[in-house]
C-alpha cells in the first residue's frame, strides 16, 4: 500500500469539499447536529464518490445514516458484549492467571472487531445491502488482500494523524486563550464546542476518505456479493 499517496488523496479530497466552499461547511455542520444525516454523507464518500458529493437528497441521506448507525451499534454490541462475557467467566473462575489471559484475549479480540467494522463499513456503501455489512468471510478476504500488516498499520497512521490534528486544535485554542486575557480567553473555551463542531466535517471526511481507499487497495469489490 501507498501510504503517502492514501494520505495526500485523503487531504485533497477533504480540502476539495470545504475549502472556499463555506455553504457546504455550514450545511455538514448542521448535518453534524442532526447526525443520521451526516453518516449519510459517510456513505456517499464511502461509496467513492469523486469529486466530492454535496450534502442533498435528504430522505435518502438519512436513511443511509440510520443504516450506517445501525452497523455500528452491531458491532459496537460485539465489541462489548464479547469480552464482557469472557471477563465474567474470569471472575467465576476468581483465578488471576486465567482473569489476565482472558483480559488480553478479550483486548485482542476488542481491537480485531474494531478492525472489522471499519472495512465492513465500506463494504456495506459499496454494496448498499446491510447484509454485507456482516458477511465476514468477505470483509476478512478483502482485509486480507490488503495485507493485514499494512493494514493494521495504516490503521495506527490514521490514528496518529487524526491525534496531532486534534492536539494542534486544543493547543491554538489553549494559547490563543492564554494570550487574549481573562476575559477573551473564558469567551474562548466557551466558544469551543462551536469550533469543534466546525472542525468536526474535516476531520470524519478525511478518515471516511482514507479508510474507502485503504479497503480499495485490496480490491475494490473483491469477494461483493448483491442482493
Amino acid at each position: 500500500m501507498n501510504y503517502e499517496r492514501v494520505l495526500e488523496d485523503s487531504f485533497d479530497y477533504t480540502k476539495n469539499v470545504l475549502w472556499g466552499r463555506w455553504l457546504r461547511w455550514l450545511q455538514l455542520m448542521a448535518c453534524i447536529v442532526v447526525f443520521p444525516l451526516m453518516y449519510g454523507y459517510f456513505v456517499r464518500i464511502m461509496q467513492g464518490d469523486a469529486p466530492a458529493p454535496d450534502p442533498g437528497g435528504w430522505g435518502r441521506l438519512f436513511l443511509d445514516g440510520l443504516k450506517l448507525l445501525a452497523v455500528y451499534l452491531v458491532y459496537v454490541g460485539f465489541m462489548l458484549l464479547v469480552p464482557a462475557a469472557l471477563m465474567g467467566g474470569a471472575g467465576i473462575a476468581a483465578n488471576g492467571f486465567v482473569t489476565a489471559g482472558v483480559a488480553l484475549v478479550s483486548f485482542v479480540l476488542f481491537i480485531l472487531i474494531w478492525l472489522v467494522v471499519q472495512m465492513a463499513a465500506v463494504r456495506f456503501a459499496k454494496a448498499g445491502s446491510l447484509r454485507e455489512a456482516f458477511n465476514i468471510p468477505a470483509v476478512l478476504g478483502q482485509i486480507h488482500g490488503i495485507g493485514w500488516g499494512p493494514y493494521i498499520l495504516s490503521q495506527v497512521i490514521l490514528q496518529i494523524v487524526l491525534g496531532f490534528f486534534v492536539m494542534f486544535l486544543a493547543f491554538s485554542v489553549v494559547t490563543v486563550a492564554s494570550l487574549a486575557g481573562l476575559v477573551a480567553g473564558i469567551m474562548g473555551f466557551l466558544l469551543l464546542p462551536i469550533l469543534l463542531l466546525a472542525a468536526s466535517p474535516p476531520i470524519y471526511i478525511f478518515q471516511y476518505r482514507y479508510n474507502t481507499l485503504v479497503y480499495e487497495s485490496g480490491g475494490a469489490g473483491s469477494g461483493m456479493s448483491h442482493p
